[in-house]
């Protein structure tokens, strides 16, 4: 009895399955004929056919100007700020003094190792000339050639102790250099990172300076791109704070592209006018090509909104259509995509 009751359930699906699928493809519907449209629906206005045209394209890149000579002036050693000398924006010469230093352990460092020099110059001279004399006794007979031996093995120590004081007052004297921290660089100070108080180990930066006679611009090119550019070549280029066009040259393409954005480091060294600074806009324009790109009267676009539209005309009927355009060229757009050559459009 179960049996023929799956048995039923299973003819009863089946027939349900294949009555759905005749409705959905409209076995049980007349066939449509083919729409056949009036005249009076036809367009019968202006036409214009969509054509190609070889163009000048010039690629734009976003850039920046950067500093080709910066630094970030640290400490070299562990001490205190007593004072910072320099503002932001203030203009400095190569080994000013930017900043200073407390010396007062290291001051008195140097004083004591000068006096443990002084006494040992002082033992030095009494052991040299006690080894003189033993060794004069000697040549007489009168004294152990061990006497001899004692002396001058005094000596050497006194000796190598007046070489390793020699060495640790030359260190000491150079510790006490760094506290006075010099520009390395003439150029303008970008930002004080320390302030008078703060505890300094060595490589803590103190202030950011920058060289702004040698500033250059850094853009990043596509990989597609990348291959047509080369070292030394010239490219014009527009810092948005100027209204006039620079050249610049190419000093340096980064081998190997970005992790996240996939593009080319770029930079060009360009002789920048004055009011430049690191950090502004700027554009460089690639040499322009030749290419071939569908091109329509401006006045046949429609806009909606930031929607652009043009009406084709499709099999006789007009119909509206989305577009994506490009650069204007006098009278007439580029459209970058949904419209080809050879279609046509209603005016």
């Amino acid at each position: 009895m179960q049996l023929v009751h799956k048995k039923v359930v299973a003819i009863t699906a089946l027939c349900t399955l294949v009555l759905t699928l005749a409705v959905f493809t409209g076995a049980f519907e007349d066939k449509l004929r083919p729409i056949n449209l009036a005249p009076s629906q036809l367009y019968k206005g202006e036409r214009y056919l969509v054509t190609a045209q070889a163009i000048e394209l010039q690629d734009t890149l976003s850039a920046m100007v950067s500093a080709q000579e910066n630094t970030r002036v640290a400490s070299r050693i562990l001490a205190q700020i007593k004072s910072v000398e320099v503002r932001a924006g203030q203009v400095v010469k190569q080994g000013q003094v930017i900043a200073t230093l407390a010396d007062e352990q290291l001051q008195a460092t140097v004083k004591q190792i000068r006096a443990q020099s002084d006494a040992n110059e002082v033992q030095l001279a009494q052991a040299q000339k006690q080894l003189s004399r033993v060794s004069a006794l000697l040549d007489r007979g009168l004294v152990a050639r061990d006497q001899v031996d004692n002396w001058q093995s005094g000596v050497d120590e006194l000796s190598a102790r007046r070489t390793a004081l020699a060495e640790q007052l030359k260190g000491a004297k150079v510790a006490l250099g760094y506290t006075q921290i010099v520009a390395p660089i003439s150029g303008v100070v970008v930002e004080r990172l320390a302030e008078p108080g703060d505890m300094v180990t060595p490589g803590t930066p103190v202030v950011d300076l920058f060289n702004p006679a040698s500033l250059q611009i850094s853009a990043s090119v596509g990989a597609s791109l990348v291959g047509k550019l080369q070292i030394g070549a010239e490219l014009a280029v527009r810092v948005g704070a100027t209204a006039h066009t620079l050249k610049g040259k190419i000093s340096e393409i980064v081998p190997v592209a970005d992790n996240l954005a996939r593009q080319f480091l770029i930079k060009l060294d360009v002789v920048t006018p004055t009011g430049i600074k690191p950090g502004m806009y700027a554009e460089v324009y690639l040499p322009a090509q030749t290419v071939k790109r569908v091109l329509i009267p401006r006045k046949l676009v429609k806009r909606a909104g930031q929607l652009n539209m043009v009406d084709v005309i499709e099999t006789g009927v007009k119909s509206r259509r989305l577009i994506r355009l490009g650069p204007n060229y006098g009278e007439n757009v580029v459209v970058i995509s949904g419209l080809n050559e050879g279609e046509i459009l209603a005016i």
